[in-house]
């Protein structure tokens, strides 16, 4: 389930899954990048777990697919600034 009311992609932003990469690097960078966003935003893994639960149905990072960690990567790109309670 993409976020209600969000752009599936924006216009100038990066596009991991346009890649020409195989996808088990590409799924790899999506981890990293996610990994790197989540740091940024000071979240915990508890929070993180919270928001993939209510968005995709899903506990973990492991059962996203390709897609979907595309989508979660650009949803927390898109979150400005740290906060203690994702939405």
């Amino acid at each position: 389930m993409m976020h209600p009311g969000f752009p599936s992609r924006l216009p100038n932003a990066q596009c991991p899954m346009t890649d020409k990469k195989p996808e088990g690097e590409r799924i790899e960078d999506l981890m990293n990048q996610i990994d790197a966003e989540i740091e940024r935003l000071n979240w915990t893994i508890p929070q993180g777990r919270e928001h993939l639960f209510k968005y995709y149905g899903k506990r973990s990072r492991l059962l996203l697919t390709e897609e979907e960690l595309d989508n979660f990567l650009l949803y927390l790109q898109l979150t400005d600034s740290p906060t203690t309670n994702p939405e």
